[in-house]
């Protein structure tokens, strides 16, 4: 996840004298390799990570570290030597997003990450938090809802992880005793609250944020007393995205599933189906609840020479209204070839692509996975980057036991994955979200 910030350009030493500039910018990009100075990690871990920070920024601005502004001017040391909690194996190589804090000093932009990487920009650059983050559809206790983004305050002298808690605890609903994880095993709320709070003589500190997950939400703290929530999953809904759906439950649980992803039809909205392992009238037969189409469909049915029982006892095929039914023989690339095609030609043919609501359905990655010839990760690589690249959101069905090998490696493949069961009270499901680590309680399907 890119934080936006304004870059206010600063006059060098010997320049004309000309109007501040200021443009958005994602962090990530502002601190690309040649832009800036760049620390890696300290693998033996015994140099405090204010002194790293400090000898960083002699080495940029070519000064005695003792000769430069002290850091307390615009950052508490304490705090940043102990804000961060140490990344585990696992938690690097799954893809969640670091926890990261950006602000200015001796007029140039810092970056420090969770990783231990520091980053300090070649050029004079004062960073400021963005107000224009577009935050649309958020998590709503265990369901998903569609809210308007959230921006919060606190008081410089505030205890700004109690701050953090309660928004979060008001946008989903439920009292911060309920939330599902703890902000302390996320980041020091200490540290948090005294990272950019006013220094002893009471001089407010300014110029920075610090930008962290919590549950399900990408959480910036500014220096001016600003808390900005973002959904991961608005995120993907807005940006495009791949879902794994997977489960060791029976088809009706899957169409059901289908069915409430799939939301309230919309004009605007377009389906492709990938078939593999059912037939397009049973597909067809299988829509539940059925619900009017308002907007259009394409099925791309790949002939196979068995398909499972339940797949083969469909009527003949007969295209319903607004759905287009295409076959695709051959092995299985064709059938990847195809799905791009589509999902390219949709965006290039839509008026207004912002408005489209395209969504692919895979019905079946087992036929994929249970080919001995193709590797599935592989395989979906380049449809993955497809649907991504014209923001449409890909669901991937696939029958079996989540915690299965071969599975539980695919999942990081993801940018999410749905996992299915048969609960007390029926179908549930259970999200996991990869960029801020976090996984949902498990909720009815219904």
């Amino acid at each position: 996840m890119g934080t936006y910030v304004s870059l206010e350009f600063l006059r060098l030493e010997g320049e004309r004298e000309t109007p501040m500039t200021s443009e958005p910018y994602l962090s990530q990009d502002l601190f690309q390799p040649g832009l800036c100075h760049q620390v890696s990690v300290d693998e033996n871990g015994q140099e405090p990570l204010s002194m790293r920070v400090s000898e960083a920024m002699a080495t940029v601005v070519k000064n005695d570290p003792h000769e430069i502004p002290p850091l307390y001017d615009v950052i508490d040391p304490d705090a940043l030597n102990n804000i961060f909690h140490p990344l585990s194996a696992d938690t690097q190589q799954s893809g969640q997003s670091p926890t990261e804090i950006l602000f200015s000093w001796c007029d140039h932009a810092v970056r420090v990450r969770q990783t231990g990487e520091i980053s300090i920009t070649n050029e004079s650059i004062i960073p400021q938090i963005g107000t224009e983050a577009v935050l649309s559809a958020m998590f709503s206790a265990e369901a998903l809802s569609d809210t308007d983004g959230v921006a919060s305050e606190y008081a410089p002298a505030e205890d700004v992880g109690t701050a953090v808690v309660l928004a979060i605890a008001d946008e989903v609903g439920v009292e911060p005793r309920e939330l599902q994880e703890q902000l302390s095993d996320r980041i020091n709320p200490d540290a948090l609250t005294n990272l950019f709070g006013p220094k002893l003589d009471g001089t407010l500190r300014t110029g920075g944020y610090v930008s962290f997950a919590f549950q399900g939400y990408f959480v910036t703290v500014s220096s001016d007393g600003t808390i900005t929530l973002q959904s991961e999953l608005a995120q993907l809904k807005q940006d495009g995205g791949n879902v794994l759906v997977v489960g060791d439950v029976p088809d009706d649980v899957f169409n059901t599933t289908r069915s409430f992803l799939g939301g309230e039809p919309k004009p605007t909205q377009h389906n492709l189906f990938a078939l593999l392992d059912r037939s397009p009238a049973a597909l067809q037969q299988s829509a539940t609840p059925r619900q009017p189409t308002l907007g259009t469909s394409e099925i791309l049915d790949h002939q196979i020479p068995v398909r499972s029982a339940g797949a083969s006892e469909s009527p003949a095929e007969q295209p319903t209204q607004n759905t287009q039914i295409t076959q695709i023989e051959g092995d299985l690339s064709n059938l990847r070839r195809a799905l791009i095609q589509s999902l390219t030609r949709y965006e290039h043919d839509t008026d207004d692509s912002d408005m489209a609501d395209l969504r692919l359905y895979m019905d079946s990655l087992r036929p994929i996975l249970d080919d001995a010839d193709t590797d599935v990760a592989t395989f979906l690589q380049p449809l993955q980057h497809a649907v991504s690249a014209v923001g449409a959101v890909g669901y991937y069905l696939l029958p079996g036991d989540r915690n299965a090998p071969g599975i539980r490696e695919l999942k990081a493949d993801f940018d999410a994955v749905i996992e299915l069961r048969i609960g007390t009270s029926g179908p549930e499901q259970r999200w996991s979200l990869r960029q801020t680590g976090y996984t949902t309680r498990w909720f009815s399907i219904n």
